[in-house]
């Protein structure tokens, strides 16, 4: 991208960062308005229906105080029957249009839909009038309590002993209420759950009407909610909120809720009788109104950006004109050391352009200055790579002029100097081939076996190799002369030169993803903490060989399988100084390291 079309996009950038910024704050203020709005008419509508819902408690409780007072009702209840069945008709039929009368005294709920039935006491002679068989529902105003005595709305009823219960009736659509009631006229022997249970109930489509409410935006609504958390209606605008109590119950403060992946804003309030109105509109209502409101806000900033964009690239060229004659003369160049540095002076324009002019010839003669340097590193290099391979013809002129001397001594019938010479040409070759690679145990013992033979026929002292493993020794690999310096260690302080000899036990075992590989034998031992320690690079009086050594082949176990890898010194079970090494058989090597 060229410098002209850079130094565009960042003016129109930081003139899109201004104009969005502003943006946002207006945006905020804009939303904190609105919202402030919508919650000042929540807590204005909160308060007219929680004096219309108290309003509405007293006109019911009235309602059940004129059935409790009611001198003919409890006559009528105290009635005997069975007697003349003309008087039965009377007095069910008498019952029925008192009940009906009581009801529409109170014309404040009979004009929104309000209606009342009493459920007899079975214990009332009465009660028989007005069984399920003879009644007619939706006729009747009084029914026998039988019918519904296992329903639970009727059980809690008897439960309440001064509140109503209140309930949804979802097969009818009704919003109920449910008292236990008494009469003070009914002159029949004395009942514990009084003469039976009343039952109001409204319409579900009243509500509205009763609470009078009146939605802020497209999709505000309430919701009723009984003292124990129970959906009593909601509006059809919202989504179900029948698991929704226990968000909002006992906070009337301002909240945000969020239902089916949506945010809504709600404000709460307690009304008599235990219950718990909601009110809530969508956060997409407000934002819609926000998005209105903002609309010729954002025409005005569009309209600027494009002036903005325009003065931007006017002013851009002027600026990277004097940039972009560099940059071709720069890209002119093919090899620093050809380049004519007079071309780099002596130009008019900016002072920071002529400045730019002269540190860039400077820096052409630098890059010359080392490039003359690096050239004559790579010959220096090339030089060191001739000696190197020379040098490595010196092991191998070795090995020839080894195996010479095993021939001839071969040919001379000194089998023991062949089979020294034989074993030391085994010990070098091992030493000098792939040292990087990963060996099986079998060809590590093998090696050590030469280094055994040569050390036995000089000393003439019997070592013993006993391996044990719970698999073939084929299949674990370790790292070349792992195995071989914890050998050389027990044979060199294991035993001394006034003993006949000593037997070295190596053992091989896997325990979930670990391998342990374990080395003993039956010489002098050594104490382990001071072994360990020296491993830790502590200070300790311990004489020490030169050779790989302990701390090599712990080193190099840690390198090559990381995590808790690694060499410790224990005493085993019989007593004897164990050297084990411990491999992370989840860290190994990838397999074409193995040889």
């Amino acid at each position: 991208m060229s410098i002209t079309k850079r130094s565009f996009m960042i003016i129109c950038l930081i003139i899109s960062g201004i104009l969005l910024t502003l943006n946002l704050v207006t945006y905020g203020l804009f939303r904190y308005s609105i919202t402030d709005q919508i919650l000042t008419s929540y807590d204005t509508l909160v308060d007219a229906n929680n004096s219309l819902c108290r309003l509405f408690t007293q006109e019911l409780d009235q309602l059940t105080y004129l059935y409790t007072t009611d001198e003919e009702l409890g006559n009528l209840l105290s009635m005997p029957v069975g007697e003349d069945s003309l008087e039965d008709l009377q007095t069910k039929s008498a019952l029925n249009s008192r009940m009906a009368y009581v009801l529409n005294s109170q014309t404040a709920l009979s004009n929104k839909g309000f209606s009342s039935v009493l459920y007899i006491n079975p214990a009332l002679p009465v009660s028989t009038l007005f069984q399920s068989d003879t009644t007619i529902r939706r006729v009747s105003r009084l029914f026998s309590a039988e019918t519904v005595l296992h329903e639970e709305w009727y059980q809690n009823a008897h439960e309440q002993v001064t509140r109503q219960y209140i309930f949804v009736d979802g097969e009818e659509g009704r919003l109920c209420f449910a008292k236990k009631l008494q009469n003070s006229h009914y002159s029949g022997p004395r009942l514990q759950d009084g003469v039976g249970v009343l039952l109001c109930s409204v319409p579900a489509n009243r509500i509205p009407q009763i609470f009078s409410f009146h939605p802020l935006t497209a999709n505000s609504g309430f919701a009723i909610f009984s003292r124990d958390g129970a959906l009593l209606y909601q509006s059809d605008t919202l989504p179900d909120l029948s698991d929704a109590a226990s968000q909002f119950l006992g906070d009337t403060a301002h909240q945000e809720l969020s239902l089916n992946g949506s945010s809504y804003i709600y404000s709460s309030a307690e009304l008599d009788w235990g219950l718990h109105l909601l009110f809530l509109t969508p956060y997409s209502d407000i934002t819609g109104q926000l998005h209105r409101v903002m609309l010729p806000y954002l025409i005005c900033s569009l309209i600027f950006l494009i002036i903005g964009a325009l003065s931007s690239l006017l002013l851009s060229r002027g600026i990277t004109r004097p940039v972009v004659h560099l940059t071709r003369k720069i890209e002119s160049i093919e090899d620093t050391r050809t380049v004519d540095l007079a071309a780099f002076s002596g130009l008019t324009g900016p002072p920071e352009i002529r400045r730019l002019n002269t540190s860039f010839g400077d820096l052409i003669r630098r890059v010359n200055r080392l490039t003359g340097q690096i050239q004559k590193a790579a010959e220096q290099r090339r030089i060191s790579e001739l000696r190197a391979l020379q040098a490595q013809m010196n092991p191998h002129f070795v090995l020839n002029a080894m195996n010479t001397v095993n021939y001839m001594a071969l040919m001379r019938g000194q089998d023991d100097i062949a089979a020294t010479v034989d074993s030391i040409a085994s010990l070098m070759r091992y030493s000098i081939t792939d040292p990087d690679k990963l060996v099986s145990i079998h060809t590590e013992v093998e090696n050590i076996r030469e280094y055994i033979s040569i050390y036995t026929l000089r000393f003439r002292q019997e070592i013993r190799l006993e391996i044990s493993a719970d698999r073939p020794d084929t299949e674990i690999f370790i790292p070349k002369f792992t195995l071989q310096p914890l050998v050389e260690n027990s044979i060199r302080h294991g035993i001394t030169r006034q003993d006949a000899g000593i037997t070295v036990f190596l053992r091989a075992w896997e325990d979930e993803d670990r391998l342990y590989v374990q080395v003993t034998d039956t010489g002098r031992g050594a104490d382990p903490d001071k072994l360990n320690a020296y491993l830790r690079y502590e200070d300790v009086d311990l004489k020490v060989s030169h050779g790989f050594g302990i701390r090599n082949v712990n080193e190099r176990i840690q390198l090559h399988f990381g995590g808790d890898s690694g060499l410790t010194f224990s005493i085993d079970p019989d007593g004897r100084l164990a050297a084990t090494l411990t491999i992370c058989t989840d860290k190994k090597s990838a397999p074409d390291n193995k040889i």
